[in-house]
């Protein structure tokens, strides 16, 4: 009984490490994970990244792996970040992050020939910071994908986020977009920003965020517009980790401003300053061009905001007039070419909070591809 005992012990310790030995763990600084977009390597094992877009890209071989993952967020519903897993350029799995759980299973079923992964971010960077700490799987190979030899970068605001794009509401009387913000219904990957640069072939890199202005935000507040978030990895006071401008794009499009007259369908409404407006604006376009000095730089407008709402404040079209100038004094300025593109008003229905549903996000890349494409000779 005693043999018998420990055999079966011994039998225990060699299936436990031979199933110790399968399992491989590759740590993010691995040579095979390509990061496009803004990521912070100060811990090269637990890099940290926030903006929606960001993405992991890698080959595999094999059934299955796990993601290591997690979220640096205050707990509840809307500060939860969701990636798209992408097999061979197709969704093949969503993964919504869950306090106190760190390991997602993929299953890839791809045995005899490597797949393309990506790990993207479909979240924007008040959902939470997220931290990757590589993969794990029992059987299978690894290998390093091959950058894309043109790069795109995004500057934005909700509409570039994807905000509410995954739902459709119909307005008033039959429905009421004004929803308020549900992360599950957020997704970047479906946002104009992200499908432009998959129908160029481009590397995608984002800096998008709900609510922020040129120099002032939606709310009326000043702090953390997107020209003083722009420098940092992260757009929260408490991670203030300057960004190295490592990722080096060929175009660069910027669609900001549409919150800074967000007040403006206040009643009675507070008016938009034409001079802080473009003197800031200005200001914020040199530092892009110092940071990126061989980029070439779209300017976008439209969209959303419309001349009929409120009535008789024109908004579009002082809004266009501005970042007219803006265009026309950096021209004086500046050697980096700089175009000017104006989106169509969104239709009915909506996304949430009167966003732009995926619909609306397709057809405005469908407008700006064949313009960028012209525009940089692609």
């Amino acid at each position: 009984m005693r043999i018998m005992n420990k055999l079966l012990f011994l039998l225990m310790v060699v299936l436990f490490f031979n199933s110790c030995g399968n399992n491989n763990q590759i740590s993010p600084n691995s040579e095979y994970f390509r990061y496009v977009g803004r990521f912070d390597f100060t811990n090269p094992k637990a890099p940290k990244f926030a903006h929606t877009g960001s993405m992991i890209e890698f080959k595999f071989k094999g059934i299955w792996f796990d993601i290591i993952l997690n979220d640096i967020s205050i707990e509840g519903a809307e500060n939860k970040n969701y990636y798209n897993v992408l097999k061979n350029g197709d969704i093949i799995d969503v993964i919504g992050i869950e306090p106190y759980k760190n390991k997602y299973h993929i299953k890839v079923n791809s045995p005899d020939s490597f797949a393309v992964i990506q790990i993207f971010k479909r979240t924007e960077s008040h959902c939470g910071i997220a931290v990757f700490k590589g993969i794990s799987f029992n059987d299978g190979l690894l290998n390093k994908t091959v950058p894309k030899k043109r790069k795109t970068e995004w500057i934005g605001d909700s509409f570039m986020a994807g905000y509410g794009n995954l739902v459709t509401i119909m307005p008033p009387p039959k429905g009421n977009p004004s929803t308020g913000f549900h992360a599950k219904n957020e997704d970047g990957f479906h946002a104009f920003g992200a499908i432009t640069s998959r129908k160029l072939n481009a590397d995608y890199s984002c800096i998008a965020i709900s609510g922020q202005g040129v120099y002032r935000n939606f709310d009326v507040g000043e702090e953390w517009t997107l020209p003083k978030v722009y420098p940092y990895f992260f757009p929260d006071s408490s991670w203030m980790n300057k960004y190295d401008f490592s990722y080096k794009p060929d175009l660069i499009v910027i669609k900001i401003g549409t919150n800074d007259f967000g007040a403006e369908m206040r009643k009675p409404p507070i008016m938009s300053d034409s001079t802080r407006f473009v003197s800031t604006y200005l200001t914020f376009l040199e530092l892009v061009i110092q940071k990126n000095p061989n980029a070439k730089i779209v300017l976008a407008v439209g969209g959303g905001i419309s001349d009929s709402f409120p009535y008789g404040l024109k908004r579009l079209t002082r809004f266009t007039t501005w970042v007219k100038t803006v265009k026309s004094e950096a021209k004086k300025k500046f050697d980096t070419q700089i175009g000017f593109f104006e989106f169509q008003l969104m239709n009915p229905p909506y996304g949430e909070d009167w966003h732009p549903t995926k619909k609306d996000q397709y057809r405005f890349a469908d407008e700006i591809t064949p313009y960028i494409k012209e525009f940089m000779g692609w």
